[in-house]
């Protein structure tokens, strides 16, 4: 950011300076007021019920019933550990694994001509939930 006696000298050059200043403060206004792409949760409605990331398993039987299909997958994530050096004049390693989280995936059948919806559940609570394949 340009100091403020950048922007507004008191010589004649305040023209050529602050046009450039008033551009740069147009520019910074702009971004800010660009309009934010903003992620929304899907949820699952299930008899006039809605079902939203967050809630419990037990809300989820509650409001849907039971799945059509379960299934246990395999998350990859990626850890970073760093190894002990042996000697003092060695540097720690840093090495890059991934480690593997299983999550449960619920898949509910929304009846022909509909999507089904697939709900993903880490540690017991609704993490995701998104639509499936559509059924003909």
């Amino acid at each position: 950011m340009l100091p403020p006696t950048t922007c507004f000298p008191a010589s004649s050059q305040w023209f050529a300076r602050g046009a450039l200043c008033l551009a740069l403060a147009a520019i910074a206004t702009a971004g800010m007021l660009a309009p934010v792409k903003q992620a929304h949760a899907q949820g699952l409605g299930c008899g006039g019920r809605l079902v939203g990331v967050g809630d419990s398993r037990a809300s989820l039987v509650m409001k849907c019933g039971q799945p059509f299909a379960t299934d246990t997958v395999c998350i990859r994530i990626p850890r970073v550990l760093w190894t002990v050096p042996l000697h003092p004049r060695e540097a720690p390693r840093q090495i890059v694994t991934e480690q593997c989280e299983y999550v449960d995936e619920w898949t509910y059948h929304r009846g022909p001509g509909n999507f089904m919806s697939v709900v993903r559940l880490q540690n017991g609570v609704v993490a995701q939930i998104r639509d499936g394949d559509r059924v003909p």
